[in-house]
């Protein structure tokens, strides 16, 4: 049973991690695209083609590094918001997590020690009393 929910969680995390992955290759193509470079979906990429078409369509570093700029502001903006989005969700989750599982555990241990504490120092006390007397 455990097994089997672990092999669906496992999966499905694969299929979210896939369809991010085939996301990021079409956005990379996109960005070499913007910046100059000939490249198509399905077809290989030669980095030594995609460099030379770069400096071709690019005057310079000032003009690369311009055009970079407008062609990741969106994905730098997405980036962003999923990063907060997602710690914010893991932080909801740590809560919850520690609301069911770790807080009730510290307020057990706590009545234990507390208890403990109690029975020893009515131990003391009657210690105290048998050696007064």
């Amino acid at each position: 049973m455990v097994q089997e929910k672990i092999k669906t969680q496992l999966e499905q995390v694969q299929t979210q991690v896939n369809k991010q992955l085939d996301k990021a290759k079409a956005e990379g193509l996109r960005i070499l695209r913007e910046l100059g470079a000939d490249v198509e979906d399905g077809q290989p990429v030669s980095l030594n083609d995609v460099v030379a078409e770069l400096r071709e369509n690019n005057e310079g570093v000032r003009d690369f590094v311009r055009k970079l700029n407008v062609a990741t502001y969106d994905n730098r903006f997405e980036l962003n918001w999923n990063a907060n989005m997602m710690s914010a969700y893991a932080k909801l989750q740590a809560n919850k997590t520690y609301s069911k599982n770790v807080h009730p555990r510290i307020l057990e241990a706590r009545e234990a020690v507390e208890a403990q504490i109690k029975d020893l120092s009515e131990k003391a006390k009657e210690l105290r009393t048998k050696i007064a007397s």
